[in-house]
């Protein structure tokens, strides 16, 4: 009789545990499932690359560690003028020159082997690339594949270039602002040392027969003071305030004039001219212009010790010709004065410190600084521009431009040297002691009667108080409180027909010629003699 099924069950269950199959090995559908998962993981992280490298700003590159390419973007195939699917497989290095190729080489190397990514700059054909090279790791820490980025900063460069030349013009500019300052305050106070001295000796001569024995003293004295005014005239006009008496003028006449004096003294220089027939004038003060040139032919002379060529040039050129050196150029016709010589030339170490005062290459005892320092303001007083190009062994081209106008020169009449007498009341402002006390001084000698204020506040409580009787207002510029300039204006209101002569230790310009334009007489320019004084004030109460 067969075994009851149960049964079997029964003892299966109660006694030993039958042994299980092993478990069967994954289904070849569960393989495939996996690869087809790491297909997708693959694909999105040559998607996700292929992304980045394009979104890139600049051009990008994947390499193996051999420098064979993998991928690369948009930007790079456009700047190298190639399709991206032909460089893909290539070497990196046939899309540089072999030297730049092998250094680029070995900062791919520094990577592979450091693992840090590494950052640099080179050149290749004229342009210049900001480039860098990150290292790409398996999950074991290995470099396996590298991403290279490299940006074109050549126009960056320049502008950065650009900036940097500009900040330098622009803090030299400030400097010489600021040293142009105190040199205009020096030369003030000097000027109204030099008045009082000046008074004093004109009052002095004004009794003294020329056959007096302190009469040749006395004018030995006054060209002393002269030479000191020669002085502060090359401080002021370094300071910018040395335009005095501005008139038209003809640049090439007193070029012809200065340079043939020059070259007199120095015959071994030979001048070669080229000089515009059609020049337009210039507005300027003949002897501050006198000045520039000398200068300029002196500083020629000194880098010629052994002869050579000067040349000469004017021209009347648009503001678009002078170069631009940080500053903005008023629009306009120039006249250019070019001095060129065949000289030693100027080191590029000192080239831009040229204009400096008390700068010089000379031996000491053979040369102040200050030649080159007051052109350079004299010209800038005028509105004008001066520029200097040179090499070492080269020689050296100063270039000088005047505002152009079509106004000629007039024949102006000759003074008759002598001091004049006359009558009337003059009203004299000035807050220093010795030059009011000298001044006033020299007034009565003429003749007048001298009313004095030591502030503008008195000038204004005097002039008020005796308007009816004051014939002319002799009113010093630079004052504490209140100004020459608001005195003025004051006076004005008072008496719209009130004569002022403006007086200072600067020069007729800046403030003193926006005072002028606002109706003012006449100018003095401290230190004044007697006859100064006396043809300006006939002149001007002689229409009263």
């Amino acid at each position: 009789m067969g075994e009851d099924p149960d049964n079997r069950m029964a003892q299966a269950g109660c006694g030993e545990v039958p042994r299980l199959k092993p478990a069967a090995p994954p289904v070849e559908g569960h393989n495939i499932s996996d690869r087809r998962h790491k297909a997708e993981a693959l694909r999105n992280s040559e998607e996700t690359a292929r992304v980045l490298l394009n979104a890139a700003p600049t051009a990008a590159f994947m390499i193996d560690t051999q420098g064979i390419v993998l991928a690369v973007n948009h930007m790079a195939a456009t700047r190298l003028g190639l399709a991206a699917e032909a460089m893909v497989g290539r070497p990196i290095s046939e899309f540089s020159p072999p030297s730049v190729a092998e250094s680029r080489r070995q900062k791919e190397v520094e990577a592979i082997r450091t693992g840090a990514s590494v950052f640099f700059e080179d050149t290749c054909e004229g342009r210049t690339f900001f480039t860098s090279v990150h290292p790409v790791c398996n999950e074991r820490g290995q470099v396996i594949q590298l991403a290279v980025h490299s940006r074109d900063i050549t126009e960056e460069k320049k502008s950065e270039a650009e900036r940097r030349t500009l900040t330098i013009q622009l803090q030299q500019a400030q400097k010489m602002e600021a040293i142009g300052t105190l040199a205009g305050g020096i030369a003030h106070d000097f000027n109204n040392l030099l008045m009082a001295i000046q008074g004093n000796v004109s009052l002095m001569l004004f009794d003294t027969e020329p056959s007096h024995p302190h009469h040749r003293t006395l004018t030995n004295i006054e060209k002393l003071i002269r030479s000191g005014a020669d002085l502060t005239s090359k401080l002021l006009g370094y300071a910018r305030k040395g335009k005095y008496e501005s008139r038209p003028l003809m640049l090439n006449d007193l070029l012809q004039e200065t340079a043939e004096t020059f070259g007199r003294m120095r015959k071994d220089i030979r001048i070669e001219w080229n000089l515009a027939p059609d020049l337009k004038g210039i507005i300027a003060d003949k002897g501050q212009v006198e000045q520039v040139l000398l200068n300029l032919f002196v500083n020629a002379s000194d880098a010629m010790p052994g002869g050579g060529k000067l040349f000469l040039k004017t021209d009347t050129v648009a503001h678009g010709k002078i170069p631009s050196k940080g500053y903005a150029i008023r629009p306009g016709l120039y006249v250019r004065l070019t001095v060129a010589d065949t000289g030693v030339g100027i080191d590029k170490d000192i080239i831009e410190r040229i204009f400096d005062p008390f700068f010089t290459t000379k031996k000491m005892g053979r040369g102040t600084g200050l030649g080159l320092a007051s052109a350079y303001g004299i010209v800038k007083s005028h509105n004008g521009y001066i520029d200097v190009v040179s090499e070492k062994g080269q020689g050296s081209t100063f270039s000088v431009y005047f505002p152009a106008t079509d106004a000629r020169p007039t024949v102006a009449g000759e003074k008759n040297g002598k001091p004049e007498e006359g009558f009337g009341t003059i009203l004299l402002v000035d807050d220093e002691t010795v030059v009011l006390e000298v001044t006033a001084a020299m007034i009565r000698r003429l003749g007048y009667t001298v009313l004095i204020a030591r502030s503008g506040r008195e000038a204004v409580a005097c002039y008020t108080e005796h308007a009816d009787r004051i014939n002319a207002v002799i009113l010093d510029m630079i004052m504490p409180e209140i100004g020459g300039g608001e005195v003025f204006d004051q006076l004005k209101r008072i008496n719209p027909r009130v004569k002022v002569l403006l007086a200072s230790g600067y020069s007729m310009e800046g403030q003193a010629r926006e005072i002028m334009s606002r109706g003012c007489d006449g100018f003095l320019q401290k230190p004044f003699t007697l006859e100064d004084i006396s043809v300006r004030l006939r002149s001007l109460i002689g229409h009263s």
